[in-house]
């Protein structure tokens, strides 16, 4: 492919092309210039002007090189620009000699007769022009080609009164297509030969949660610090697979696994209310075998509930209680006291600690107008209530 001297390079060919075959024309004297038609510049006078007035994308090569970086932005190839050139060629002379009729057709004959760019006159041009010695258009893929522009005459009339801005003289356009101008970028080279490979199948058999509950003994309350059963079904790997237990996100070692049931010990930390349990079965890919998340299948996420326990509850003056939970109420839960009368049955009364703003694990909470009396301590964080807990005498 070629570099960024590759337009540059086409107008001196194009010049050069031009110029070999007017030697041989019947204007004596004819040469070619390239200059701006309305410009300083010196135009050819008998001769031919070459002038780029406009670039456009090439439609066939538009989107060929996409993409030219992967995901992580690593070069894939060189970023291509494929370019299009329109020139107008202008033709000077004596009028009544038919001069510039004369150089049309001697144009027009030669681009006919030679309507590619030859690699030997684009290595001579580079050659011999300094500023395009390290152009590289004599190395591009497809070769320059002319074609004719048909303009209709109100296009001709706005390339003379708008672009130029000067009295219309003979012209005629052609378009060079196409020009392939790539980046200097190191591309990285050719990925290692596979020595070995391994195919594995993995059967659609996702596993598939139907409950969740403290284990050994599914009638007790989840906790801190309990153990559960995770029931379903799929949920031991397949021969050779893996498989891991996630809660609220995070992997979580267990202690024992069925087709039908995993046990696990839940983690520290864990704030009361609800949580979400989830089995994924990753794919162990390569030599050594290595986990690649994101792979394999996973069950449906099962929610369940961390309940509160109040570990200490002790009646104060005020009067009031004070109390401690496990785990502490963390910030932004609402911790509510409940306290149940034992001597009238159904005789609860709710005392609001409010929205923490800090993690805590001990309360005392007034509890005014309520009577004497002994009550079951109780305690809601975000909704999820504490089993039975200690008595107070009030």
């Amino acid at each position: 492919m070629s570099n960024a001297l590759a337009i540059a390079a086409v107008t001196d060919s194009l010049v050069s092309l031009l110029g070999n075959y007017l030697d041989t024309s019947l204007v004596s004297g004819a040469h070619v210039s390239a200059v701006p038609p309305d410009g300083p510049g010196k135009l050819a006078n008998p001769g031919v002007n070459v002038f780029l007035y406009q670039v456009t994308p090439n439609k066939a090569y538009r989107n060929a090189d996409l993409p030219t970086r992967d995901a992580a932005g690593n070069l894939l190839r060189k970023p291509m620009a494929a370019l299009d050139l329109h020139y107008l060629l202008t033709f000077y002379g004596d009028p009544a000699a038919r001069e510039p009729e004369r150089l049309l057709g001697a144009v027009s004959l030669a681009l006919q007769a030679q309507p590619t760019l030859p690699r030997s006159l684009i290595q001579s041009v580079q050659a011999a022009t300094p500023y395009l010695n390290t152009s590289t258009l004599d190395a591009q893929v497809e070769l320059v080609r002319f074609t004719p522009i048909v303009f209709s005459l109100e296009e001709l009339s706005k390339l003379w009164s708008f672009l130029l801005k000067i009295d219309y003289v003979l012209s005629t356009a052609y378009v060079a297509s196409v020009v392939l101008i790539e980046t200097d970028d190191r591309v990285p080279g050719p990925a290692l030969p596979v020595l070995s490979y391994s195919v594995t199948a993995q059967a659609p058999s996702p596993p598939v949660i139907t409950g969740i509950a403290a284990s050994p003994d599914a009638t007790k309350p989840i906790v801190a610090g309990s153990s559960i059963a995770i029931n379903g079904q799929n949920l031991s790997p397949p021969s050779g697979g893996t498989m891991q237990v996630l809660i609220n996100g995070t992997v979580v070692p267990v202690t024992g696994v069925t087709l039908t049931q995993i046990t696990l010990a839940l983690p520290t930390g864990l704030a009361s209310g609800g949580q979400v349990a989830q089995v994924e079965q990753p794919l162990a890919l390569g030599a050594p075998a290595v986990v690649h998340p994101g792979t394999g299948v996973s069950s449906n996420p099962a929610p369940f509930t961390l309940l509160p326990q109040v570990t200490t509850a002790n009646a104060i003056a005020g009067p009031g209680v004070s109390f401690s939970i496990n785990p502490p109420a963390q910030v932004g839960q609402r911790v509510i006291l409940q306290l149940v009368a034992q001597a009238v049955p159904g005789g609860t009364n709710l005392f609001d600690a409010g929205t923490q703003t800090a993690s805590l694990a001990t309360f005392s909470i007034p509890t005014p107008g309520l009577a004497s009396g002994v009550y079951g301590v109780q305690v809601l964080v975000d909704g999820a209530q504490s089993p039975a807990g200690p008595q107070v005498t009030l």
